[in-house]
C-alpha cells in the first residue's frame, strides 16, 4: 500500500514539472495530544459503566504522538466548494472500551474539516444485533505553515432486541455476556502541525 502511494506520488510530480506545479498535495509533520485517550477516567466509556480495576490515577504531560498527514485537492462538488482527501495513513483509536475506530482509506472533506462514518450490524442468530458506529472527523483552523486543529472521536454501541433480549439488557441477562466493546464514548485530541516543503519530486510516507 505505501510503494502504491509513492509511485503515485512521483507520477503527480512529473505532470507537475509540466504544469507549473499544479497538484502538488500538502505534506504536514504533525504532533497529536492523544493524552485523551489514554487517560479516560469517564465510567460509560467502559463495559458496564465501570473504570478498569486496578486502573492507577496517573497524569503526564508534554508527551506528544508523531504523525505525517497528506492533504489532496479534488473537484468541486454540486455547491462549489473543493473537495479535498485528507491521508492519515493507518490509524487506530480505542476510546475507553468503546468500538475501535480505525482510518485506512482517505477521508473526504470541504473548508479543511473532514469526516469519515462507519457503522457495522452483527447479528446473533435471531436473537439480537450487535450495532457499531464510529466517526471521525479532522478539522484544520487553517493551512498555514504551522496549522491547528482537532480530531474529534465518537464510538457507539448498541444492541438490537429481536427475538430475546440483548445482554445485560433489562431482562436480566448477566453483563458479563455483553462484548468486550459494549460501550459508548467520545472524545477529542488536539493536534498542532508543520507543512513540510516539498520539491518537484518528493515522496511521502505516512507511516514515519
Amino acid at each position: 500500500m505505501r510503494s502504491m502511494k509513492l509511485v503515485a506520488l512521483g507520477a503527480l510530480s512529473l505532470l507537475a514539472l509540466v504544469g507549473c506545479s499544479a497538484g502538488q498535495p500538502r505534506i504536514y509533520r504533525v504532533a497529536v495530544d492523544d493524552s485523551n485517550l489514554r487517560l479516560i477516567s469517564t465510567s460509560s466509556c467502559f463495559r458496564n459503566n465501570q473504570l478498569p480495576t486496578g486502573r492507577s490515577n496517573s497524569t503526564e504531560t508534554g508527551f506528544r504522538a508523531e504523525d505525517e498527514w497528506v492533504i489532496w485537492n479534488g473537484i468541486s462538488n454540486d455547491k462549489g466548494e473543493q473537495i479535498e482527501y485528507l491521508d492519515l495513513g493507518a490509524q487506530s483509536f480505542k476510546v475507553g472500551d468503546a468500538p475501535t475506530i480505525t482510518v485506512g482509506n482517505l477521508i473526504e472533506g470541504t473548508q479543511k474539516t473532514f469526516s469519515a462514518l462507519r457503522g457495522v450490524q452483527e447479528p446473533i442468530s435471531d436473537s439480537y444485533t450487535h450495532a457499531r458506529q464510529t466517526q471521525i472527523t479532522v478539522k484544520f483552523d487553517d493551512y498555514s505553515a504551522s496549522p491547528v486543529g482537532t480530531i474529534a472521536l465518537n464510538a457507539q454501541y448498541a444492541c438490537i432486541k429481536n427475538r430475546v433480549g440483548c445482554p445485560g439488557g433489562p431482562e436480566g441477562t448477566p453483563s458479563d455476556l455483553a462484548p468486550p466493546d459494549a460501550a459508548s464514548c467520545t472524545t477529542s485530541l488536539s493536534f498542532v502541525a508543520r507543512r513540510i516543503e516539498v520539491q518537484q519530486m518528493t515522496a511521502y510516507n505516512n507511516n514515519p
